[in-house]
């Protein structure tokens, strides 16, 4: 379509919307849209117009851009513009004289607005986080063990205990746990240890959950450096949604050290086993550290189908 004549839309006096994009209209002649009286919406965008004589424009910010193109573009000449008129606006009659600047600061507040909305989002965010970060990190894990979709019953276990633990207490684990458990004087027991099994290059995340479920049981060698520990609180979390979603005693305590209950307030279940005394107690004297080493190699010995007929009882007695 090249031209439009005055008859084109006569008939559509009921028309609200034409759109006249991507066509080669050069020339309008006469009034074309003059019986459109419902005519609310007209588009000729992409077409080859070259005059717009007697177009009385909107003086406003959709029409600012034209204004400041037709003013600052050397390379091409817009016929007629300084004899436009401001449709919408008696006190600026001529179209190339309407205060624009308005515009450019609606376009500034707007990017203003929405950066501050957008930092003010990410500072609560932040703050929500700090605030809140045990209970949202402990929904985190449990969305994440259920997306999992881990399986109570699971029996191919490849180690019988994952070994939790702050890395200031490894000497003990090295030195005592590991060689009474998995050496000549143990029960050929098989440990999951960080340094050794996590597998290299996988997430953190995904190595303590492999490791916890891969294991018959999570075994926590509590200390005040454990407590302290961001990844063994992690660890301990992760143990307990197991615990939680598979109805098992599959959490073993043995404490370093006396801890007071104060010190357990962030850890609830732990503080609930503490009080049942369902723990194991590492013994400073020597003549009791052979007892010590034969319940924990019960407890780890004992099937998990059998524990989940008592879910929450006595895991190991200690003291």
């Amino acid at each position: 379509m090249t031209k439009l004549t005055t008859k084109a839309f006569s008939a559509l006096r009921k028309l609200m919307s034409l759109s006249l994009r991507y066509n080669f209209l050069q020339v309008i002649t006469g009034q074309p849209f003059c019986n459109l009286t419902l005519l609310r919406t007209l588009d000729l965008s992409i077409n080859v117009i070259s005059y717009i004589e007697s177009n009385p424009l909107s003086c406003n910010c959709q029409n600012a851009w034209f204004k400041n193109w037709s003013l600052k573009n050397l390379e091409a000449q817009v016929t007629f513009l300084y004899d436009l008129r401001c449709e919408n606006d008696p006190t600026q009659p001529y179209f190339w004289e309407f205060n624009d600047k308005a515009c450019s600061y609606d376009s500034a507040f707007n990017c203003f607005l929405s950066t501050a909305l957008l930092d003010l989002f990410i500072l609560l965010l932040g703050l929500t986080w700090h605030k809140h970060r045990a209970s949202l990190r402990y929904l985190i894990l449990l969305l994440h063990s259920r997306i999992r979709g881990r399986r109570k019953g699971k029996k191919n276990f490849t180690y019988d205990a994952f070994i939790s633990y702050s890395s200031l207490d490894e000497t003990w684990v090295m030195r005592e746990l590991v060689p009474r458990m998995e050496g000549p004087r143990g029960k050929g027991f098989r440990l999951c240890l960080h340094h050794r099994d996590f597998r290299l290059g996988a997430a953190i995340l995904e190595n303590i959950e492999a490791a916890i479920y891969s294991s018959r049981r999570t075994l926590c060698v509590v200390s005040r450096d454990f407590l302290r520990s961001e990844w063994c609180a992690l660890e301990f979390q992760l143990a307990s949604l197991r615990l939680l979603c598979d109805r098992s005693d599959v959490l073993l305590l043995v404490f370093l050290e006396e801890i007071p209950n104060h010190c357990l307030s962030s850890y609830t279940r732990l503080r609930k086993m503490v009080r049942k005394n369902t723990y194991l107690q590492w013994p400073e004297a020597a003549t009791e550290q052979e007892a010590f080493w034969i319940r924990l190699q019960n407890a780890l010995r004992e099937d998990l189908e059998e524990e989940g007929e008592r879910f929450g009882s006595l895991l190991v007695e200690g003291k």
